[in-house]
């Protein structure tokens, strides 16, 4: 979908512009119009005033016209002459002699200069025969003096630009209102298709006056209807094929086939990003052993209220730790994973033991359910964890002390960092945000179908003392010590120090669920991409998908600042709450990247193909991306260029790299955006 970004220039401004332009044209020619008629009949009764005066003053003085009695004209010149309203009268002889002459200076001081240059008054000399008896004594002439002219043209302009002003003023007020009142129906169909643009659908109710604009919103309205119908149909879909598939109708907890997909890609990607035996995770199993005996005695109904009291257990107990997972994956049989070391478990652990012991009765003949649990680490396999956990639970290791036994079982037992505690983890958090270094590896996001790149996805890792610190735990604990929208801030400010020495690539960083609900992160990211905005130009943001859903009106508004700076947002391990993908409409977000359970295993698994396909329509009828993750192999890169995904990224596009903390601009055009045989994943197979 085309992204016009607001580019050109508004409706509104051009209209007012228009009018604005006209009215002042119109103003200016009616004025100057009027001006020069004006000076054109002053000009004219000039030249009748000085006809006038030299036809009478010629007959006045012609008996006058002998030497002896010439004064008495030039007296009676003078009295006329002296009224003001002469610049010059002169009588000259036949011969060519100047007999009388007066001359009035031009220069009129009340009138400026700049005025009489513009509207020069040119005013005719009037002339007139005078006789001497029978005889023709000479010519008589006058010229009227343009100072009164020009005064009266200078105070008609003045009052005719007052008046044209004032018509003006009240001509843009009228105009401005019937404006405002035409564009303002326009204004809200531009809301509305603006809102379709960024995934919300919004219907307009409203008509008006203008039939062109009642059309336009029609057709708006009716697109609106069509695209969100297509939405809710392509979403059930989707919905019901996840739910077949991958939930558990009672509980709509993810079943035995999500857990081993969803657990399979957690152990690939721990042992992809991070050093083997750095991390140690909680794996338990709880079981209602009595759920059989409730079926038969009570009936089906008790026992589904049965296993959902179980499973309101377990939601309670871990409510508070993040990144807490829980799986059906028998009747009464309960699988779930913490992304922290068993010994920062074991109070929740406790909570869920206490729990279930406490609503023991004769009611449930085996008990109410037994937990047991273990660590793992990305060296353990997920046979040899159920192996560990049925082995616990068939040796009767209901009560906590012997799950907390299975620690001796831990493929990790031997790890680089030591367990710490909560303080230890705290006091360690806070040394690496003080003098920790960030370290980066990249790994590009190809476009289907070519070898442009559409962005580098960046993993961050952090040094404390020259050893690399486990990315896993050390987030999991700082989340739970609210930690990690400091350790966001510390990402992006090395980021922002990379792209000062050079590395002018798209780069995508993840953040946390803290930072994209944090009020306060969105603050200290907005003075910080004002500053780096000279060398920080194409930033993306990857969020999980489940922080987002955390809660999506907060996301949204921190999403929607984001976007102001520029900055574009991909939703990572879409797919993995088997919640409605109905919260996409209306969040502005540019791609989503489907979790790895549905890629890695898309060749086995024909569900995964109508799902993939499924939510492929549904983004792209919302112009949002797809990309595919996890891709390994050459069968699943085709597959999903034919399942129309936008772009992939996996170990057979490239495995991740590191990038240098001193890379310049000429060493980053050698290393980021570098695949592995480009031309072959094109050309390949075609």
């Amino acid at each position: 979908m085309p992204n016009f970004n607001g580019r050109g220039i508004s409706l509104s401004v051009q209209l007012y512009a228009l009018v604005i332009f006209l009215t002042v044209v119109s103003f200016t020619v009616r004025l100057l119009m009027n001006v020069d008629h004006t000076r054109d009949y002053l000009n004219d009764q000039m030249a009748s005033h000085s006809q006038d005066a030299a036809t009478s003053l010629g007959l006045s003085i012609s008996p006058y016209m002998d030497d002896e009695n010439l004064v008495i004209a030039d007296t009676m010149m003078s009295a006329i002459f002296d009224s003001g309203y002469y610049q010059s009268m002169r009588f000259v002889t036949q011969e060519g002699q100047v007999k009388l002459n007066r001359e009035n200076p031009q220069t009129v001081e009340s009138v400026p200069a700049w005025f009489m240059h513009a509207f020069e008054l040119t005013p005719p000399t009037g002339s007139s025969e005078v006789n001497d008896g029978w005889q023709i004594a000479g010519t008589l002439y006058v010229t009227s003096h343009p100072g009164v002219s020009y005064l009266q043209l200078w105070q008609y302009a003045q009052r005719a630009f007052l008046s044209s002003l004032v018509i003006l003023i009240v001509s843009l007020i009228i105009a401005h209102f019937i404006l405002r009142a035409v564009l303002k129906p326009l204004h809200t169909v531009t809301e509305q298709a603006d809102a379709v643009s960024r995934k919300q659908f919004v219907h307009n109710p409203a008509t008006y006056w203008t039939k062109e604009v009642n059309v336009l919103a029609g057709a708006i309205n009716a697109m609106v209807v069509n695209v969100q119908k297509t939405f809710d149909s392509m979403t059930k879909h989707a919905e019901n094929l996840t739910r077949d598939a991958y939930l558990d109708k009672l509980t709509a907890l993810g079943n035995r086939r999500a857990f081993e997909s969803q657990f399979k890609l957690d152990l690939h990607d721990l042992a992809e990003h991070h050093q083997a035996n750095t991390s140690s995770h909680t794996i338990g199993l709880v079981s209602l052993a009595s759920l059989q005996s409730v079926n038969r005695d009570f009936g089906y109904q008790a026992g589904d209220a049965y296993v959902l009291e179980a499973v309101e257990i377990l939601k309670n107990s871990f409510k508070n730790i993040s990144g807490n997972k829980i799986y059906r994956i028998a009747g009464g049989s309960f699988i779930f994973t913490l992304p922290h070391n068993l010994e920062l478990c074991l109070d929740q652990v406790q909570l869920v033991h206490e729990s279930l012991q406490s609503l023991s009765s004769s009611r449930y003949p085996n008990g109410f359910g037994s937990v047991v649990v273990t660590g793992y680490s990305e060296q353990d396999t997920l046979t040899e964890l159920l192996a560990r956990l049925d082995t616990l639970a068939t040796t009767d290791a209901a009560n906590l002390g012997q799950a907390v036994s299975a620690t001796s079982f831990q493929a990790g037992s031997e790890q680089t960092i030591p367990s710490l505690g909560l303080q230890q983890w705290k006091q360690l958090i806070n040394d690496i945000l003080a003098t920790g270094e960030v370290e980066f590896s990249y790994q590009p996001v190809k476009a289907a179908n070519s070898t442009a790149i559409i962005y580098n996805e960046l993993f961050a890792r952090f040094s404390y003392q020259n050893e690399l610190i486990a990315n896993a735990p050390l987030f999991a604990m700082a989340e739970r010590l609210d930690l990690t929208e400091e350790l966001d801030k510390k990402i992006i400010m090395a980021l922002g120090e990379l792209s000062k020495n050079g590395l002018d690539k798209p780069v995508a960083v993840n953040i946390s669920r803290q930072s994209l609900h944090s009020a306060h992160f969105s603050t200290w990211l907005s003075q910080f991409m004002r500053d780096a905005k000279p060398y920080m130009t194409e930033l993306y943001f990857e969020v999980n998908e489940t922080a987002l859903l955390d809660n999506i009106n907060g996301a949204t508004n921190n999403i929607n600042l984001f976007k102001t700076h520029g900055i574009k947002l991909c939703i990572e391990r879409f797919g993995v709450s088997f919640s409605s993908f109905k919260y996409l409409r209306g969040l502005n977000v540019d791609f989503i990247k489907l979790d790895g359970s549905y890629v890695r295993d898309l060749m086995q698994n024909p569900d995964n193909n109508y799902f993939i396909q499924a939510v492929t329509q549904i983004c792209h009828g919302l112009g949002i991306k797809v990309i595919a993750c996890h891709v390994e192999d050459e069968a699943t890169y085709h597959k999903l260029n034919e399942l129309h995904c936008d772009a992939s990224q996996g170990q057979f596009i490239q495995a991740p790299l590191k990038l240098a903390h001193n890379c310049l601009k000429n060493e980053c055009d050698n290393v980021v955006n570098t695949l592995k045989s480009p031309t072959d994943l094109n050309n390949h197979g075609t």
